[in-house]
């Protein structure tokens, strides 16, 4: 097999070896684990009363280099919101990033502060700035908690305080793959 023109080796970012060109691990690889459906419920959280039902169905979709996940917030019968995000690994900034779009129809642009094997910490800025979060900081978790469940979390913070839950979700295997 031959190196395709202009692509000798050490020179296509993101792939090794000399003749044979092949992608190298991703660190999205070690959260493809969350293709497939899951389900949960809190009480209480995200700025609501009562119980918050959640499901989120995670696929590699465009392809394997990107993590989407459609989910679904209900509190009580009532739809809270519809959300559609994409989770990629950024190798430039050597970060992960996501985009959080949400059916109130802002947008949460998450960029990887923080990350062990089992969590992924972000900031988030919200587009458009939205009039009710103003002074508002925000940051977001992704949490394996086991290979059965998974956490979401979000948390605010005001100008100068530190960081509190504003709700957090764990989230159990309803069907996978």
């Amino acid at each position: 097999m031959s190196t395709p023109p202009g692509l000798g080796p050490g020179t296509a970012r993101g792939y090794r070896g000399s003749s044979i060109i092949r992608p190298v691990a991703s660190p999205l690889d070690d959260w493809k684990f969350l293709v497939g459906t899951w389900s949960g419920a809190s009480k209480d959280q995200f700025g609501e009363k009562g119980v918050v039902e959640t499901t989120a169905t995670y696929a590699l979709e465009p392809g394997d280099r990107f993590l989407t996940a459609r989910g679904e917030a209900v509190c009580e019968g009532r739809l809270l919101n519809r959300s559609l995000s994409v989770l990629f690994y950024d190798p430039g900034l050597e970060r992960f990033r996501r985009k959080t779009f949400f059916s109130y129809g802002f947008v949460n642009n998450e960029l990887e502060f923080e990350r062990t094997e089992r969590e992924i910490r972000f900031d988030v800025t919200v587009e458009p700035a939205v009039k009710q979060f103003e002074g508002l900081r925000w940051r977001s978790n992704l949490r394996r908690v086991s290979e059965r469940e998974i956490a979401t979390g979000l948390a605010e913070a005001k100008a100068g305080e530190p960081f509190a839950s504003y709700g957090e979700v764990v989230l159990a295997r309803v069907e996978s793959r």
